[in-house]
């Protein structure tokens, strides 16, 4: 069963957004808020794929018979979009000319945002979650309390004698964001991820039984990390200071399941701080 498609992102709501002109609403939503292009498409082009950070939209040129918010003077939705630094992103869509048409400030629900019309009138807001309210603090009426929805998933907490220089060191070998961190100097705890897999940092925790491998000697977990270049990865982590265990070849590997045979590239390094990455891509 496919669980993924290359072309299409994970989210569950995929806007699809119509301009007159798609190259001139990618070189706009580049340059006023910061979009990123994935792909085009169509011959003349006909449509495109951006992102910030993980929202995704689609851009669809508009047929004769579709009209824009702009062309119909009104629109009928707001397409809202959840950023780390909101003000930052207000000044930016000031400065590229946008036309603001709700200043910045925070909602009684807690959200710090803006509005503001790209070239096409369609209407956006930016927001950051500025405070975490239940509905019912600021006077809604709550029908049923609804369950927060989360994803199983199990994100490794690293234990590492210096967290500053961990942070440093993955961002550097592997790319890693920082999503937060708390303290600083040596005692950082922080979380990352790489490629949106997420893990966690923090020092070494007599309570909870955990040491720096590094400091004894061994470690009981091997971390594999899958990415498009395994090549290119294994040679950055070892350019930031990660000792070679192997380099990147290809192995076979028997298993029980719907496919008993995978073939991958894959090598290995250790990190400063005496953690095992494995970094790998499956060929089939």
């Amino acid at each position: 069963m496919v669980r993924s498609n290359r072309s299409v992102p994970t989210s569950t709501l995929l806007p699809h957004v119509l301009y007159p002109d798609v190259a001139e609403a990618i070189a706009w939503l580049t340059k006023t808020f910061g979009f990123i292009e994935h792909y085009r498409y169509g011959e003349p082009l006909s449509g495109a794929q951006m992102h910030l950070g993980d929202a995704w939209i689609m851009l669809k040129r508009a047929q004769p018979d579709r009209a824009t918010p702009a062309q119909l003077g009104y629109g009928t939705q707001s397409l809202t979009v959840f950023v780390e630094n909101v003000d930052a992103h207000f000044e930016r869509s000031k400065s590229a000319g946008a036309r603001i048409v709700e200043d910045l400030h925070e909602t009684v629900y807690g959200e710090r945002q803006y509005g503001v019309e790209d070239l096409a009138g369609h209407h956006w807001l930016f927001s950051w979650h500025a405070s975490d309210l239940s509905p019912d603090q600021w006077g809604a009426v709550v029908a049923q309390p609804a369950a927060q929805s989360v994803n199983p998933q199990i994100s490794p907490m690293l234990a590492v004698g210096n967290g500053s220089a961990a942070i440093e060191f993955y961002k550097s070998a592997f790319g890693a964001k920082v999503h937060w961190q708390l303290g600083g100097g040596e005692d950082v705890i922080a979380g990352l991820s790489v490629g949106g897999a997420e893990f966690f940092l923090a020092p070494e925790s007599p309570d909870y039984g955990t040491r720096d491998p590094a400091a004894v000697g061994f470690t009981t977990v091997r971390i594999e990390l899958f990415v498009d270049d395994p090549v290119s990865t294994h040679r950055r982590a070892l350019a930031a200071g990660a000792i070679d265990r192997s380099p990147v070849t290809e192995h076979k590997h028997s298993t029980t399941g719907p496919r008993p045979i995978r073939k991958m590239l894959q090598g290995a390094v250790v990190d400063p701080f005496g953690h095992m990455w494995l970094i790998g891509k499956f060929l089939e």
